[in-house]
């Protein structure tokens, strides 16, 4: 069987900056990143991960949705939290 590399150190890379940048206005700048070093590899990772689960317990559903799928958005809900950062790193 052959390996698929689901992740690459861009996407670490991007988490780091995004740590360190939390804010809209970087984020906005960076969106198209996210969406190709982020987003997109994780929402195959997924797609790649479901049938094996369900293998394993027809009940784990790995959906690659990017709305209201398996994927956890990176917004932040802030509204009644003491952390303001906007984005989840």
């Amino acid at each position: 069987m052959a390996s698929i590399r689901h992740f690459s150190p861009e996407l670490f890379n991007f988490l780091s900056e995004l740590s360190a940048h939390n804010n809209r206005d970087w984020f906005q700048k960076n969106k198209q990143r996210y969406e190709t070093q982020v987003r997109d590899p994780l929402l195959r990772f997924i797609a790649d991960l479901g049938p094996g689960l369900h293998k394993i317990n027809p009940h784990i559903v790995a959906d690659p949705s990017t709305v209201r799928g398996s994927m956890m958005r990176i917004y932040r809900d802030i509204r009644f939290s003491k952390d303001k950062s906007p984005y989840k790193t």
